[in-house]
């Protein structure tokens, strides 16, 4: 359909034309159709003329075909072809009546002819101008709904071209991507889930999450997935066991997923995020912040943590810890003349022997230059105590190569017994700090147990011998 200047009567295209669609849709049959429903209108239309100059004229019964044939040439081939047949059939009506008045057809008075002829036009204009009404009608309400048609196909693309870009962000997403139905049934999942466990995608779909989960997680993941389904979002953490055999540590979200037309779940959506790499950073970073970085060895900020948690468990238990101060000798010698280089070989081979010497339970830690610590959990009694120092100083004692230099160390251990000696960590290793300094002031390469007698030294903040034990 298409409209001219404002005011005129819109112009109209031949509904096959325009919408071939109408009849058995856009090919070249249509168009060896319309010629063939051309050729039958025009050759009905002439037999019809042709039978009204041949009969009775306008008493002719077949000119009321001229109606019909106006309806159906406007409706199946077009306006232009309904107001030409009009056009064409008002004529033939005129020359006819023409004819039967001048006596050259079938004689009949002037008032039958004028009559019969009028009638005829009326009937066809009429005809002509109720099917040009509905027509326009029928054709404007087809295009409306030929637009929205064509704008939901618009929209239907549009939303295909946006899930192949969703489902190819979630195949480059760093996680496992999945979606599953109220039965937990995998209806989609990404590629890097696949990957994950070892199968082609399309060999996932239709397998249950919990199956692909396994093992001891299942019980667990079904009570998550009963959340889901009640509307809630879950998240949690688990370790699994990929196919490659390396366990890992995984968080998984689960998202309920809604009906278009109600609140009612109708499944979920799943993440998978494997944060074992996350985890080993934090680890590794938990460690350096632990650990000593020469030695290895725990340092002051976890050994303060092991000792609280020893007293505590130790007043709880009823039991005993030692904590032994060590201080080793000749380290300010080595570390100056041989260079640092061999000062740190030095505390290095001085961490490794007061960890063979002490018991698997027990805990080595270095504070800082040549001061070492030893936590002893489980001690009954002072005496325990003393026999783990003595093994400690008879490993320290032992002469060490550094080069082609044989170097003798050795050290002097303060020992105190928690929580007779003190019931918080700073306490003990205060008591054991001021036994230290007393096995310094008996000649060093010894061990001292604190008591009662030793006191702090407050203008250095270390210990003093008392003047008589």
């Amino acid at each position: 359909m298409t409209t001219g200047r404002p005011g005129e009567f819109p112009v109209w295209r031949a509904p096959v034309e325009e919408y071939p669609e109408l009849l058995v849709g856009r090919s070249s049959r249509v168009w060896g159709g319309l010629r063939a429903l051309r050729l039958l209108v025009l050759g009905g239309w002439l037999a019809v003329t042709l039978l009204g100059f041949i009969g009775p004229g306008l008493s002719s019964p077949y000119l009321l075909a001229y109606p019909v044939l106006l309806v159906f040439s406007a409706w199946a081939l077009g306006v232009g072809y309904g107001v030409t047949l009009f056009v064409l059939s008002c004529v033939v009506v005129v020359a006819l009546a023409a004819a039967q008045a001048m006596g050259l057809l079938a004689h009949a008075g002037p008032g039958s002819v004028i009559s019969a002829a009028v009638t005829l036009l009326v009937v066809m204009a009429v005809t002509m101008v109720m099917t040009l009404v509905l027509l326009r009608a029928f054709l404007e309400r087809y295009a409306g709904m030929r637009q929205l048609h064509s704008q939901n196909q618009l929209d239907l693309q549009a939303a295909r071209a946006r899930e192949t870009d969703l489902r190819l962000l979630a195949d480059h997403l760093p996680g496992l991507v999945f979606e599953c139905d109220v039965q937990g049934r995998c209806l989609y999942v990404n590629q890097r889930l696949a990957l994950f466990f070892g199968k082609p995608a399309q060999a996932l779909l239709g397998t249950p999450m919990v199956e692909l989960l396994g093992g001891g997680t299942v019980r667990d993941f079904t009570t998550y997935q009963s959340a889901v389904l009640r509307g809630d979002v879950v998240e949690f953490s688990m370790r699994r066991m990929a196919p490659d055999g390396v366990w890992c540590t995984v968080e998984v979200t689960l998202v309920p997923r809604q009906a278009a037309d109600s609140a009612r779940v109708v499944g979920w959506y799943g993440m998978i995020y494997d944060v074992t790499r996350r985890e080993n950073v934090a680890l590794e970073l938990r460690d350096k912040a632990t650990h000593d970085t020469l030695t290895g060895l725990p340092n002051r900020l976890l050994f303060h943590e092991r000792l609280d948690h020893a007293i505590r468990n130790a007043l709880r238990r009823k039991k005993s810890v030692a904590v032994m101060f060590i201080d080793l000798d000749n380290f300010k010698r080595i570390n100056d003349v041989m260079g640092h280089a061999t000062g740190d070989l030095f505390l290095r081979e001085m961490a490794r022997r007061i960890t063979g010497a002490i018991r698997t339970i027990d805990t080595v830690a270095r504070l800082g230059g040549d001061e070492f610590v030893v936590l002893a959990e489980e001690v009954d009694n002072p005496e325990t105590a003393a026999l783990i120092a003595d093994k400690v100083l008879n490993a320290l004692l032992q002469p060490m190569m550094i080069g082609q230099e044989k170097v003798s160390a050795g050290g002097s251990i303060g020992i105190a017994m928690g929580p007779q000696d003190g019931d918080t960590g700073e306490a003990l290793l205060q008591a054991a700090d001021a036994a230290l300094y007393e096995a310094k002031s008996a000649g060093r390469k010894c061990y001292r147990i604190f008591n009662a007698g030793l006191s702090a030294a407050p203008e250095t903040g270390g210990f003093s011998r008392p003047a008589a034990l």
